[in-house]
């Protein structure tokens, strides 16, 4: 690794570990965003690792890599430097039509697993509302390319919102999956509702869309969900959100549980979807991946590309770059040339 990322993880992990991750759970995350929007872009080039043989398309939209910062951030300023710090595309926070303030705190807790860190959360969809997000993107540069993220409460508000946000990213991601918000969450068990916002929101865009599925409803995503999009013409699947568990310390006392106790239902739910459906999908393979070892193991066991968020703040900005080191340093080793040739025997 380059001087300046091996400097910063060390950094970083003095940072995290010595003063955030003993702080409570709202100062941290408070306090971890404002340290990130002070960032300056143009030194942070040293994080990310250019090489041909990582280019990845999704939905034929060109990645300079298969790794992706899943949804989380709305704040433009934090989304420009996760954009320098080396990910192949960005998503935004699952944005709504009217502004929403959350749910109130305590929404983050963290755990400890027999498999790592990880945190629950209830946040319950904090941002600014479809209007004033798009004034909001209408001055973001695309380093990597930009996932909007929606997430309505009915089939009208799930096409207005990818009416209106596509123009501002290059693929559209679809949210039926949110763990903290009722009508949201409660999509997966509804296949007759789902298929007809599939069928609005592709003709709403001409964009790629991405739809994001929960590991709660496995029986529904096989049997319906996944089948209903690609009936609608949406290829890109998202397996998936985070995993609703109850959490007596958070003020909705339910959340999302995220981390790495999530990464061998991820695995196994990769494999599978690339077994039952072949290549009419593209995978993005979301959940528990904390080291460059498990993001290898979702490449070659048939995802398109990998995406994760709770890493990037328990293994801290150089995940991306160590990734990527780790593709290319197989790919070496078996004579690959593509990020296809990761992918084993068992996914032809």
């Amino acid at each position: 690794m380059e001087l300046i990322p091996a400097a910063a993880e060390l950094t970083y992990r003095l940072l995290y570990q010595g003063l955030l991750e003993r702080l409570p759970e709202s100062r941290a995350v408070r306090i971890g965003q404002a340290l990130l929007k002070l960032l300056p872009v143009g030194p942070l080039s040293g994080f990310r690792l250019t090489d041909q043989r990582l280019k990845t398309v999704l939905g034929g939209v060109a990645l300079p890599n298969p790794v992706i910062l899943s949804s989380m951030y709305y704040d433009p300023a934090i989304l420009r430097v996760a954009m320098a710090l080396g990910f192949g595309a960005v998503t935004t926070k699952s944005i709504t039509v009217k502004p929403r303030p959350g749910h109130p705190e305590p929404n983050l807790v963290r755990i400890r697993t027999p498999e790592g860190r990880g945190f629950v959360n209830c946040n319950g969809f904090k941002n600014p509302g479809l209007e004033a997000y798009r004034r909001a993107l209408r001055d973001l540069a695309h380093d990597v390319p930009l996932i909007v993220a929606v997430a309505g409460e009915s089939v009208d508000e799930y096409a207005a919102l990818v009416e209106g946000l596509s123009p501002f990213g290059d693929l559209v991601e679809v949210n039926i999956s949110s763990p903290n918000t009722r009508l949201v969450y409660e999509l997966s068990s509804k296949p007759d509702e789902v298929r007809r916002l599939f069928k609005a929101v592709r003709a709403a865009t001409a964009k790629p869309l991405i739809v994001k599925l929960s590991p709660d409803f496995e029986s529904n995503n096989y049997a319906a969900l996944i089948p209903a999009a690609l009936e609608a013409g949406i290829t890109i699947v998202n397996y998936g959100n985070t995993r609703r568990v109850e959490e007596a310390r958070l003020s909705q006392g339910a959340g999302g549980l995220s981390g790495p106790a999530l990464f061998a239902n991820t695995l196994a739910n990769v494999r599978r979807l690339r077994k039952e459906f072949g290549e009419t999908i593209e995978i993005i393979a979301t959940g528990g991946i904390d080291s460059a070892e498990k993001a290898l193991h979702l490449l070659e066991s048939g995802a398109t590309a990998v995406s994760y968020f709770t890493a990037f703040i328990t293994e801290g900005p150089t995940l991306p770059r160590r990734i990527c080191e780790a593709i290319v340093k197989r790919l070496a080793a078996t004579g690959g040339q593509r990020m296809h040739d990761m992918k084993g025997p068992h996914t032809n």
